[in-house]
């Protein structure tokens, strides 16, 4: 009688230790419970921006997280006022940043000065193509023209760009310049907040030609008040911008284009880190996001936040050493 007892006060205790494990593991699966931030370091306009917007769009639509969301734009200092805000909410999983490889640059450059990868990585989206346009009554007609103007002199071309010296944008011109032989480092940069502002600048006749990524001005070339004199893609684009030639194709031998992928405070947890990764792959199974692909010429390349980690160290790697040959490192 004693024996039976025992078993079952046995078996009653394992009962309830599974019951409280159980119970243990669905409390510690993490969810956002209050408004959930987007952290734009660009300014209202930009790519980056128009990024996050088209990301919170979707996740409330498709009713993806049950948090409320909003955006809120730090702009300045080449992503160093973000980084610096986002750095306030260590271990926070309600605040996401939406960046592009302008903090690589930044932080190889000298204009920050963050521990950038303390930093959470939680997921590459898409990387877009970069373009270079002109005013359609421009004298600048192709992307040959633009290379032999700034083969002739690199100072004479103002080249306006989004937000920081020595971002994709500004190596992407300083890559032109180096294929046909010309010093970039006299390029006549002109850095603005956002990408918007780069393009009101071109169209306001201040800049010669302005280097952006397609959702900054598909409007503008729908309207014909603007012209693509060549992108620094692999392949050809589709939709409005079939007909633009790479420069690749116009024998200017320049590809490179714009990551865009979210970060978060650092110290985030791995139920954190786990949670937005779900939430990131849903994402893009959607409609609503294949039709912002098409919309905006985006491609996507989807990383979780492992991959990301491990990509964003290699980016370092390989700005390091274009940088280093433009003489923008911090010395």
């Amino acid at each position: 009688m004693h024996t039976t007892r025992r078993r079952l006060a046995r078996a009653c205790v394992i009962v309830l230790t599974t019951i409280c494990a159980t119970a243990g593991a669905a409390a510690a699966e993490w969810k956002p419970e209050r408004n959930v931030e987007w952290v734009v370091p660009t300014g209202p306009g930009s790519g980056v921006d128009n990024t996050a917007r088209t990301l919170q769009m979707i996740m409330q639509t498709a009713k993806l997280v049950d948090a409320p969301m909003s955006v809120i734009n730090k702009a300045g200092g080449s992503y160093g006022v973000a980084l610096n805000y986002l750095a306030q909410f260590n271990g926070d999983g309600q605040r996401l940043m939406i960046q592009t490889s302008t903090p690589l640059s930044a932080l190889l450059t000298g204009q920050i000065n963050a521990d950038y990868f303390a930093f959470t990585p939680l997921a590459n989206l898409i990387t877009e193509p970069i373009a270079f346009m002109v005013r359609a009554d421009s004298p600048i007609t192709s992307g040959r023209d633009l290379a032999a103007r700034i083969k002739a002199d690199p100072g004479t071309v103002s080249i306006a760009l989004a937000a920081a010296r020595g971002n994709a944008y500004h190596i992407a011109a300083a890559l032109i310049a180096r294929s046909v032989g010309a010093d970039s480092r006299k390029l006549k940069i002109v850095v603005f907040g956002s990408s918007a502002d780069a393009m009101t600048a071109l169209m306001g006749g201040h800049v010669d030609v302005a280097s952006a990524t397609p959702g900054a001005f598909l409007q503008l070339l729908e309207a014909k008040k603007i012209r693509i004199a060549g992108i620094a893609s692999p392949r050809r684009l589709h939709g409005p911008l079939a007909a633009v030639a790479t420069l690749k194709e116009q024998g200017v031998d320049v590809v490179f284009d714009v990551p865009r992928s979210v970060i978060g405070p650092k110290g985030l947890s791995t139920d954190q880190v786990k949670y937005w990764d779900g939430v990131f792959q849903r994402v893009i199974k959607t409609p609503a996001w294949k039709d912002a692909l098409e919309k905006n010429q985006w491609d996507e390349d989807y990383m979780n936040g492992a991959e990301l980690g491990k990509y964003l160290k290699s980016q370092h790697t390989i700005l390091k050493d274009v940088l280093g040959e433009l003489g923008m490192l911090k010395q």
